[in-house]
């Protein structure tokens, strides 16, 4: 019924976190093969796999990059629907049967369904009390994800939609899971369901704490969407997500510690939509001027 793909490459240390958490996953009267995409691993990852038998299934490929990987899953996967799951991360208890029983439901054909994740540290431990949720599903167009990424990288998605559409892009190194979703929400109905259904591990060398990596791939994915004739974008559009992409880019080099770049991508942002409702986008207001303020605090100190 589900295949749980796994990409990996050299994350054997976290590997059996990941693995632990999908073969938990149920979902009624169906099954759950759990499919583990050997990305070139050259670290003990292929000693961690065997410890589970056939418990799951292992794919090995050279390295290809993490698009590569997660394409070479679904293709090899049992089931058409699949949940995509970062080997650095974990799947909450019941999180398939939740974004399954989402699906049903809605009264639409969903293509993909989301839910939100909770941060855990390198431990697995807690980062920050539990959000509220509200285990409702709501609709999410392509316009809005390409504002401003909504979703969890783990998604219970219809292989055969992605497929169709070329599967993940292998030219973007990161962001790669964003564009797939706009090119999806263009042609078929997704949808975000109000639960936490994955724990993203913060252990500082994620890919979003690669600030000019991140930025870049992210205006590699704004440029795609807006060369897409489906999703009919307009000029405010286009400025809109431009100042959202700046605006997130200054908090990703605020973390890293360099307040200069960090206040002149807020410039920037500011620039690109002064008064824009970027609300809507999920930005509080004044946000950016307070981000600048501070960004220019810490530089003069």
């Amino acid at each position: 019924m589900i295949t749980i793909i796994i990409p990996t490459y050299n994350y054997a240390r976290f590997l059996p976190d990941a693995i632990e958490s999908a073969l938990a996953q149920s979902v009624p009267d169906g099954e759950v093969e759990v499919l583990v995409v050997d990305d070139g691993s050259t670290d003990n990852t292929q000693e961690v796999i065997a410890r589970y038998g056939t418990r799951l299934r292992c794919v090995c490929q050279a390295n290809a990059g993490l698009s590569a990987a997660r394409n070479t899953g679904m293709r090899e996967a049992r089931h058409d629907w699949v949940i995509f799951l970062d080997s650095d991360d974990m799947l909450a208890a019941g999180a398939a049967a939740a974004l399954w029983q989402a699906r049903q439901t809605g009264g639409k054909d969903w293509a993909v369904v989301a839910g939100r994740d909770r941060p855990v540290d390198v431990h697995g431990s807690f980062m920050f009390p539990a959000p509220q949720v509200s285990g409702h599903l709501t609709s999410v167009s392509a316009r809005s994800l390409v504002l401003r990424n909504r979703f969890a990288p783990a998604v219970l998605a219809d292989r055969r939609c992605l497929l169709d559409l070329g599967g993940f892009d292998a030219a973007l190194r990161a962001s790669e899971d964003r564009d797939m979703w706009i090119r999806v929400a263009a042609r078929r109905p997704v949808a975000l369901l109000d639960q936490i259904t994955l724990l993203k591990r913060d252990h500082g060398s994620n890919m979003s704490r690669a600030a000019a990596r991140q930025t870049a791939a992210i205006e590699q994915v704004l440029a795609k969407a807006f060369a897409n004739p489906e999703l009919r974008l307009g000029s405010q559009d286009r400025r809109l997500a431009r100042a959202v992409c700046l605006y997130q880019s200054a908090l990703m080099y605020a973390d890293a510690g360099e307040y200069h770049s960090a206040a002149c991508q807020m410039l920037r942002s500011l620039a690109q939509s002064p008064f824009g409702p970027v609300g809507e986008a999920g930005i509080p207001p004044l946000s950016r001027v307070r981000g600048l303020g501070g960004n220019l605090c810490r530089l003069f100190r």
